[in-house]
């Protein structure tokens, strides 16, 4: 499964040695409790929820609520994964108060998403998805510091269906919490995804787990891939040069 932490509306286990595979979650990709005065927040809608995102700020008001304002979030950017995933990028309509603690919250949710949750490793605990107000403005361009090169393959075969992911070394520098926007191309059928991922100990992980992926290497073993950092605050990086790569092939023991 994805390493990213995560809000889960509903809460499920859906271990990599499990059969099955959940019905539906959101996640943020977000692992920082703050936000810059022009923060974003990122979304990731999982199978079934999908569904709701059409229905955001109709069906489904989603905002960030204070202890006296709520601020609604417009979708600014929606990027479809490959695999059972979509993500949004939201805005705040109006600026963030610093120093206040803000909770994202959508209305009239169906039942089976259950309530907005966020765990927190360093207490062990399911808490609200909260993000304290910096009194900061970033409009830096994120600073690429290294050559992203491929570091390892891994397909791992499950209930489900098979793990598959590339792995890439990257690491840049910036002032706020930095993602990265991978675009691959599929060089037999010439379509091209973008999505946004982590970055967990120099790495970028592209390709999708047992459940669902942002990229899955059908229809060719050929692709190209750029990458774009990409921090908190929606500012971008210059995009790197294209690296060519093949789909996994042989099984390995781990992701």
């Amino acid at each position: 499964m994805r390493h990213i932490t995560l809000i889960i509306l509903t809460f499920f286990i859906a271990t990599l040695t499990s059969a099955k595979c959940a019905n539906n979650a959101i996640y943020c990709l977000s692992k920082s409790s703050t936000l810059n005065k022009n923060g974003l927040v990122i979304l990731e809608f999982y199978a079934s929820s999908q569904l709701l995102i059409s229905d955001l700020n109709k069906k489904y008001p989603i905002y960030l609520k204070s202890s006296n304002r709520k601020i609604q979030l417009n979708v600014v950017e929606t990027l479809t994964g490959e695999m059972r995933l979509t993500q949004i990028i939201l805005k705040p309509i109006t600026e963030l108060e610093v120093g206040e603690i803000y909770t994202l919250q959508i209305d009239n949710l169906p039942k089976n998403e259950g309530k907005l949750r966020r765990y927190n490793n360093s207490s062990n605990k399911w808490e609200s998805l909260t993000f304290k107000v910096n009194n900061f403005v970033d409009n830096d361009i994120p600073t690429l510091s290294n050559t992203p090169t491929e570091q390892k393959k891994s397909l791992v075969h499950y209930g489900c269906g098979p793990a598959s992911w590339v792995s890439f070394t990257i690491t840049g520098q910036d002032k706020s919490e930095l993602f990265v926007r991978a675009n691959v191309r599929n060089q037999v059928t010439g379509k091209v995804t973008t999505y946004i991922l982590v970055i967990e100990n120099g790495l970028t992980k592209v390709g999708h787990g047992m459940c669902s992926g942002a990229f899955r290497f059908d229809n060719g073993d050929n692709f190209e891939i750029t990458f774009q950092l990409f921090d908190q605050s929606g500012n971008k990086s210059a995009l790197t040069n294209t690296i060519s790569f093949t789909r996994p092939t042989i099984s390995t023991n781990d992701e």
